[in-house]
């Protein structure tokens, strides 16, 4: 089978919110005209990030080396994203499709920077200090698109707010369908993932999101040629969220020894080691310490209330973080790693956590996956684009 392909993801939106999707009418349509695998597994670490990087390139973040949202910055209040597909050690799916002559068009999907072979490419970018997020955007995206979808719908963004930027992005997408035709569309919708951050999983601020995308999908799926036959439809999620109610942060315990200078900010100096916080896991960096006061380190962290263990070897691994971190730890249900509690809901925890499974659907009948793998999605693309 070969077709046209509109890839949509939707950031956090996991299995079990299926039930409310299933009664959405443009949900509904596709999952009607194909196939539906729930409880499906995503990979380590379950950041948004490293799981786009991953379903673009089929491996985990250990083989394709995007490991984290942002960059390793313990001195750095906001640390650098990492937005740059030129890091990445794998194929992405943008390559592979050029290389069969097929045009790639992308907006807000993560970690498409400098990504030559998207030609219509409007990258997810979270401007640095003192950066415009404008100019940020011209410097690694597609530049003529990216002004015209500003001109003609910059009435739709409130900054970097939700759901107007996922309206601004459906409305970008829909002019590059439109006037490119390209053979693979990548769409990332976020309004659920920011609402559940700030309101918790299930209110009535991320169900309303829900209908909103909802609406999105319709567009989308309609314009791409859904309807006539010649486009297939995969929607997928990135990860789940679980509800939080106290954020906890192990650079504290560090501090106590007295193995680090620790800011109010959430940053450290003077650093013998560090913990690169990542929501539902932590990883500790070693600079100084010898093994004996390592080890203190570790018996302190894991008689900490919100910590649940370490993570194991094959989870040190599949996040690529073996070989850089001595160790990493994973919260509790209820707790996060975080130097401030403004959250209701996050993720970064290990894949076998309850109520934790993602999902994907094909607008085509499709036989049952080998796996319970959310890479599952990379090959079904690949195969429905002949490539």
């Amino acid at each position: 089978m070969k077709k046209k392909l509109l890839l949509v993801s939707f950031d956090a939106v996991g299995s079990d919110e299926l039930d409310v999707l299933r009664e959405l009418p443009n949900f509904k349509r596709i999952f009607s005209a194909g196939s539906i695998f729930p409880n499906r597994k995503t990979v380590f670490i379950s950041n948004t990030y490293p799981v786009h990087a991953s379903i673009a390139t089929g491996v985990v973040p250990g083989v394709h080396g995007l490991i984290s949202n942002t960059m390793v910055q313990p001195e750095n209040e906001k640390p650098w994203w990492n937005y740059d597909s030129r890091v990445l050690k794998a194929e992405p799916i943008w390559d592979a499709a050029a290389k069969k002559g097929l045009k790639t068009g992308a907006v807000m999907w993560p970690v498409t920077a400098y990504a030559k072979n998207i030609r219509w490419n409007i990258p997810e970018i979270m401007a640095r200090d003192g950066e415009s997020q404008v100019a940020a955007n011209l410097r690694t995206g597609s530049k003529l698109i990216q002004i015209y979808s500003y001109l003609r719908h910059k009435n739709l963004l409130r900054g970097i707010e939700q759901p107007e930027r996922d309206r601004f992005a459906t409305a970008s997408m829909l002019d590059i369908i439109k006037c490119g035709h390209p053979d693979l569309m990548l769409m990332h919708l976020t309004a659920y993932d920011s609402l559940c951050h700030e309101h918790g999983r299930g209110s009535e601020e991320t169900m309303n999101a829900l209908r909103e995308m909802d609406g999105f999908l319709d567009t989308l799926a309609s314009a791409s040629g859904f309807e006539d036959g010649e486009t297939a439809v995969i929607v997928f999620s990135d990860h789940a969220q679980l509800n939080v109610h106290t954020a906890i942060d192990p650079n504290r315990i560090l501090e106590m020894f007295g193995f680090l200078d620790y800011h109010e900010n959430g940053t450290v100096t003077n650093a013998r080691a560090f913990f690169q916080n990542q929501d539902g896991s932590a990883f500790c960096f070693n600079r100084e310490l010898d093994h004996e006061q390592m080890e203190l380190v570790k018996d302190a962290v894991l008689a900490d209330t919100g910590v649940e263990r370490l993570l194991n070897e094959t989870e040190m691994k599949e996040s690529g973080y073996a070989g850089q971190a001595a160790f990493g730890i994973c919260a509790k249900r209820g707790y996060y790693f975080k130097a401030v509690n403004n959250e209701k809901a996050t993720h970064g925890y290990p894949t076998d956590y309850p109520d934790y499974d993602v999902f994907f659907a094909i607008s085509e009948t499709w036989p049952e996956p080998e796996t319970n793998s959310i890479l599952e999605v990379t090959k079904a693309a690949k195969s429905i684009l002949g490539i």
